[in-house]
């Protein structure tokens, strides 16, 4: 790679977290991504506010951040799994503005899903209770 004109026009993965003023070398790209090729065939945009739900965790999540989301189950009465490895795009505070800093609180969160899941989060939000777990690794 000699140029930023050599870089996919479609996007590119970056191998692993990069330093401020780090130069991208042809070493640090990534053929693929687990998380985030689930939405090269699309995805939909949804949104919920976590401020709707008893007993929900809201707050440190960010845009980029990847989650898995949970929700109490009626029938069963227990947590359940309902879409994984999902793309947080952006998040907002109570009276509806971005969350860019690490000390703002959460409260709404806008998703991406893919067609497959959206069914699935729906029935989340539904139930209530919507819990979001980052992913780390």
């Amino acid at each position: 790679m000699k140029s930023l004109g050599d870089l996919s026009k479609d996007g590119f993965y970056i191998e692993d977290s990069m330093k401020k003023s780090q130069m991208v070398l042809t070493d640090n790209l990534a053929g693929k991504d687990e998380v985030m090729d689930k939405y090269l065939s699309g995805y939909e945009v949804t949104s919920f506010d976590a401020q709707n739900f008893a007993d929900v965790v809201n707050g440190s999540l960010r845009k980029g951040d990847i989650v898995n989301v949970f929700a109490l189950d009626p029938a069963t009465e227990l947590l359940t799994l309902y879409a994984e490895n999902v793309y947080v795009a952006e998040v907002y505070d109570n009276a509806g503005n971005k969350v860019t800093e690490h000390d703002g609180i959460a409260t709404s969160f806008t998703v991406w899903v893919t067609p497959d899941e959206v069914e699935n989060l729906n029935l989340a939000v539904v139930y209530g209770g919507v819990q979001m777990y980052l992913k780390t690794e």
